[in-house]
């Protein structure tokens, strides 16, 4: 090492020397190597592969499931007016909100013996009830719920449907809800303009994000636009975001578990590693001390050097984990995940590293050097 002052080696060529070193110490790099690269890929499979799952599980819960909220008037005395769902649209935390009217008996023309319920809708149709045939209605048309279409023998040309006392309406699509919205597959929705709607029976929001949906609820309470707001009934999820915690947590504990004892058994195979490494080179230790070397400037080529071995394993380790992954069940965790766990591998091996590099800095180089 050389430098400007003694003992205070340069970045460069601190880094080169400890490349050398983990050359000529190329057992203890391998070694340091093989441990976080197999550190690496077992946490990815088995740690990773919970998480991807969980990740899998809480996104088909968020889905829907936890983010909508439904506003109701069973009985029609709350007076909820149709500017709601346009209203609500506008929160920073809702995706998209639409109301519907009362349900009336509608019978298809041709068939009038058939008969299905039928609602006003205001607010357009939300992207959580796809079309399989069709297209989103305009005011004055309808869309059929698949349970609807097939009571009133819509398919697979369509038609029109017809409620007592009222001109016929055009269907020009067909939706299948699923989850809490599955119930209007068997409801003609028509759609209107507000502006031709007295009053709204239900409201469904749906939230941005699953943490919003708890604050969301009191900001409905009072932005709803009804002529007796005390009268609505606002009701939310509560019983699949306490599925998806409980999911989330479980899974997350248990990989959080696997992945402490994987990374303990790491750290002590490469402090017993380091620590072998030196033992047999307290002599180069003790000439470089006595020739001015700092604890510091010994400190970190040891590092340096445990590292070089641990990144190649860390990058080893996480490509074999990912592949295997892909391979054997289809699904890779989020890349923060995977960066996370190469990090804390780099940083544990480092961590390990440096009580025993400080240890062997210490020592009095007259005492490593003397000739019995």
């Amino acid at each position: 090492m050389s430098g400007g002052w003694p003992g205070v080696p340069r970045v460069g060529e601190l880094i080169r020397d400890a490349a050398s070193a983990a050359r000529a110490q190329v057992t203890a790099s391998l070694v340091t190597a093989l441990v976080l690269a197999t550190a690496c890929a077992a946490i990815l499979v088995t740690a990773g592969q919970s998480a991807a799952t969980a990740a899998g599980i809480v996104s088909q819960i968020d889905s829907i499931g936890t983010r909508l909220i439904a506003i109701s008037d069973d009985g029609g005395a709350s007076g909820m007016l149709p500017t709601g769902p346009a209203r609500l649209s506008g929160l920073s935390d809702v995706s998209w909100a639409f109301g519907l009217g009362a349900a009336v008996d509608v019978t298809n023309p041709e068939l009038p013996a058939d008969r299905a319920a039928s609602r006003v809708l205001v607010g357009g149709l939300p992207p959580d009830l796809p079309l399989v045939q069709g297209r989103a209605p305009r005011p004055g048309e309808a869309v059929a719920g698949v349970d609807a279409a097939t009571a009133l023998n819509l398919r697979p040309a369509l038609g029109r449907v017809q409620a007592p006392g009222a001109d016929p309406v055009g269907v020009v699509g067909v939706f299948q809800a699923s989850g809490p919205l599955a119930q209007l597959n068997d409801v003609v929705l028509i759609a209107e303009d507000p502006a031709q709607v007295a009053t709204l029976r239900y409201l469904y929001v749906m939230a941005a994000d699953v943490n919003a949906v708890d604050p969301l609820q009191h900001v409905l309470a009072s932005s709803t636009p009804a002529l007796n707001p005390a009268a609505l009934t606002i009701e939310a999820p509560a019983g699949a975001i306490a599925l998806r915690s409980v999911i989330s947590g479980q899974l997350g504990a248990a990989s959080r578990r696997l992945m402490a004892l994987i990374m303990a058994v790491s750290a002590i195979v490469i402090a017993v590693t380091v620590f072998a490494t030196t033992l047999g080179r307290r002599p180069e230790f003790g000439r470089r001390r006595a020739l001015g070397a700092s604890r510091s400037a010994l400190v970190a080529c040891l590092l340096v050097q445990t590292g070089i071995g641990a990144l190649a394993g860390v990058l080893l380790g996480a490509a074999v984990g990912l592949v295997w992954l892909q391979a054997s069940v289809g699904s890779l965790p989020t890349w923060q995940f995977t960066t996370g766990v190469a990090g804390l591998a780099l940083l544990l091996a480092l961590a390990a590293s440096t009580p025993v590099a400080a240890a062997a800095a210490s020592r009095d180089p007259l005492r490593i050097l003397r000739v019995p």
